[in-house]
């Protein structure tokens, strides 16, 4: 058999996205929130007295995403039925650097294992930990009773360790065209959750990787794919409606290895005409809708598992995501001021995951906070990766295979059994989201979803005391302490 492994250096980001002045002559997209008792016939047809047209909608939660004008945008927000209007918040996803290894040496990984379980056992440290070295899995390894959706790029529907435990129902977001039209070859079939990226792949196998080649923190548990990434960017829109079908569609578990920042304050550009700083706006719709969207699940009686992030920022100091946000995308024309929140993180009614190394120190580039973080897990670590690359010596770190035991291992989408490493807090939640599905299912189904957090925070961890809640919530995942 042939196994692939590569490596991932670079992170999913998800990042904000706002238009210039120079932009804002053509027509854009703007996110429209009704008010809660607002009929959507009212607002469309207010709408239709316009040039602005609905290019998606999220009814569930009075969610509408328009393109217009700014003059439409100005009689948008005069309508009796909105409740917030602004500019739409975007999801980007950066290239992902792939460094392969020969097949020759992952067949010697696999060769040298001389062990029964999966072949790459012996460096899944990250699924040892929290395993305690496989012992949870004579407690329980999950059913497809209970299923986690996996709200991110897809999965790979034909990989030896995704196949076994992908059940029907998994669907695609991305409309025909993509991201505002930019990606052709998007046909917009809902049937077609095809991962294109890998990540969506990768954080599946580490939830339910069947053991074929690696193994999931629960590898009987039942998956479901819901595509929101093609290769370019998302709309807000198209996360909130993956949210509301895999709640309707019956799933236990939401996993969103995804996250992003929403500004509560407002957007300065600078006019070029006047040379002066004006008053853009905000994402207060996108935050609103966001939380609706929290809400809607919650009701289902679905649980959200969500990533802190990897910006290695106090997530409750405000002021710190602000400048964070003005230090990445602010430029001398774009200010940002006010209240910036990492979401969905920082939203009540998710469990919330940072991620630790091997060590079980908060991971270099974690995002923490006290009171933010519910629990932390194993995410891998790019402490010596850094150092060596710092020093001009990343070929050595390579060579001596020091990624084995830093980074996480899971699957990839570009082949039916290739495998590669990652870290992020985007792997440390999908262990979560596993050990969260098996507690379910051990219970036949039968917990409430807040008995399900409390077993969770209270027996499903290695507690911690003091300062180190600020990192580390509850404490750390352990599954065998959450399944006895």
């Amino acid at each position: 058999m042939r196994y692939i492994v590569s490596t991932i250096i670079t992170l999913l980001v998800l990042t904000f996205s706002f238009t210039t002045f120079g932009q804002a002559a053509s027509e854009d997209y703007y996110s429209v929130v009704l008010k809660n008792n607002a009929k959507a016939e009212a607002f469309k047809g207010d709408l239709s007295l316009t040039d602005a047209e609905i290019v998606y909608e999220v009814p569930e939660i009075g969610y509408y995403q328009v393109k217009a004008s700014k003059g439409d945008l100005k009689e948008i927000k005069g309508f009796k039925s909105v409740s917030l209007a602004n500019e739409s918040f975007s999801w980007d996803v950066t290239e992902t650097e792939r460094i392969e290894l020969s097949e020759e040496e992952a067949s010697n990984i696999i060769n040298d294992a001389n062990t029964e379980e999966a072949g790459f056992w012996p460096i899944q440290w990250d699924i040892q930990r929290i395993t305690e070295n496989g012992a949870s899995y004579d407690i329980s390894t999950g059913s497809h009773d209970t299923s986690v959706a996996v709200i991110d790029t897809g999965i790979n529907p034909t990989h030896i360790d995704l196949a076994p435990n992908l059940l029907d129902g998994s669907k695609n977001f991305v409309p025909a065209g993509g991201f505002r039209g930019t990606e052709p070859n998007e046909t917009g079939d809902p049937g077609n959750f095809v991962d294109l990226h890998g990540h969506g792949s990768h954080v599946s196998g580490s939830i339910a990787g069947a053991g074929n080649g690696m193994l999931g923190v629960a590898p009987d548990l039942g998956l479901r794919a819901y595509r929101v990434f093609g290769t370019s960017s998302a709309e807000s829109g198209w996360i909130y409606n993956a949210m509301i079908s895999a709640a309707d569609d019956g799933n236990d578990v939401l996993s969103m290895s995804l996250g992003g920042m929403d500004l509560l304050g407002q957007v300065f550009v600078r006019n070029p005409e006047t040379g002066k700083m004006e008053n853009a706006g905000n994402d207060v719709a996108d935050y609103v809708a966001y939380k609706r969207a929290v809400q809607y699940v919650n009701d289902k009686g679905a649980i959200i598992v969500t990533s802190a992030g990897n910006d290695a920022l106090d997530i409750t100091k405000k002021n710190q995501v602000t400048q964070f946000m003005n230090d990445n995308y602010g430029t001398e024309d774009i200010e940002f001021r006010g209240s910036g929140e990492v979401v969905p993180a920082n939203l009540s009614g998710v469990i919330n995951v940072s991620a630790t190394g091997p060590e079980d120190i908060l991971s270099i580039y974690s995002n923490y906070g006290a009171g933010a973080i519910d629990l932390a897990t194993v995410g891998g670590d790019t402490r010596l990766y850094t150092q060596y690359a710092s020093e001009g010596r990343l070929d050595e770190y390579l060579a001596n295979r020091m990624h084995y035991w830093e980074f996480n291992l899971s699957a990839d989408n570009r082949s039916d059994d290739g495998y590669y490493f990652s870290v992020g807090t985007s792997m440390a939640t999908p262990k979560v989201s596993a050990v969260v599905g098996m507690i379910i299912d051990q219970h036949d189904g039968e917990l409430s979803p807040a008995q399900v957090k409390h077993q969770l925070l209270k027996n499903g961890v290695e507690g911690v005391a003091g300062e180190e809640k600020k990192y580390f919530g509850a404490g750390h995942l352990n599954a065998v302490n959450a399944l006895q």
